[in-house]
């Protein structure tokens, strides 16, 4: 593949053999489990998925570009769980402590996928986006209507950085989520008119 080529930022999982992606995924998984992501490479990827060099990167452009999209399905799944029930603070706290718990169930991949979504690829970069469009909208879910833009701002950059800090190992997940908590607290005044339970 080219420079040009791999600059481009245009390759897409989409129309693409749903089973080679899936081999390569599991095989990214595996050896991230086992050697973490400083000796992640490519080629034991490949090996492991039983696929050449040519295919695995007409898929992906660099062993960053795979980990954020195994990190990307992760969150998905996770964003495609209703939200609980309760006021606003309730919701939101839920939503930090299922962020902790899908980050410390597969710690050697968000270590990883914090490091790797950083990178400039624009591969990565396209994936980065999805991801954080994603969080941010599962947090303005959990926040409610009536929670103004400004608020929402502060929580997507307390929730962006908090994980950076608990992936770099600066706290636990689970600290990382009631900071959140009590940002969220700082944030949203008590009398906040949206105080009914919430009903999806």
């Amino acid at each position: 593949m080219t420079d040009a080529a791999a600059s481009s930022g245009r390759r897409t999982l989409a129309g693409r053999s749903g089973e080679t992606v899936d081999r390569l995924l599991e095989a990214g998984l595996e050896v991230l489990r086992e050697h973490g992501y400083e000796q992640l490479s490519m080629r034991e990827v490949c090996r492991r998925a039983g696929l050449t060099h040519a295919t695995a990167y007409g898929y992906f452009s660099a062993k960053q570009h795979l980990v954020s999209e195994i990190y990307w399905r992760r969150v998905q799944k996770w964003c495609e769980t209703p939200v609980v029930s309760g006021t606003q603070q309730e919701r939101l706290a839920a939503v930090f402590a299922e962020l902790a718990e899908l980050a410390a169930t597969e710690p050697e991949l968000s270590v990883a996928a914090s490091a790797a979504v950083l990178s400039r690829d624009p591969d990565v970069a396209r994936v980065r986006t999805l991801i954080g469009a994603a969080m941010n909208a599962r947090v303005r879910l959990a926040a409610g209507p009536g929670c103004s833009e400004d608020v929402l701002d502060a929580l997507g950059i307390a929730v962006s950085g908090a994980m950076v800090q608990a992936g770099m190992g600066y706290s636990t997940y689970q600290d990382m989520a009631l900071r959140l908590t009590r940002v969220a607290r700082l944030l949203l005044p008590t009398d906040f008119p949206e105080r009914a339970r919430f009903d999806r």
